[in-house]
């Protein structure tokens, strides 16, 4: 077998002259969001851990559950009126029952 590699010249190549490009000084943060940005557009999905947020809770007494039906305009009136204040459904039903007097 010959070492031409099919090409017809038997010198070997010179490379003697040959020097590689200086790496590019990148920041490595800078590195990692080009390379996120390019995952991203391929379609990859980061499998980092997603860090579970802790709920602050206050200070409660012991808790109970109530299943309410009713019709479902009442029960929009209700999530709307819980939605505008800010307060969750306990403390909005609270909040109705002092306003009505019970």
């Amino acid at each position: 077998m010959s070492s031409d590699l099919g090409f017809g010249k038997s010198a070997k190549l010179d490379l003697s002259s040959f020097t590689p490009r200086p790496a590019e000084k990148v920041a490595p943060s800078q590195e990692q969001d080009v390379a996120d940005r390019a995952a991203e557009r391929a379609g990859f999905q980061s499998r980092e851990p997603v860090q579970r947020v802790k709920r602050v809770r206050k200070a409660s007494e012991p808790l109970d559950q109530a299943f309410v039906r009713a019709p479902i305009d009442v029960i929009n009136r209700f999530k709307e009126y819980c939605n505008l204040t800010g307060m969750s459904y306990g403390e909005a039903l609270d909040e109705l029952m002092r306003k009505a007097g019970v």
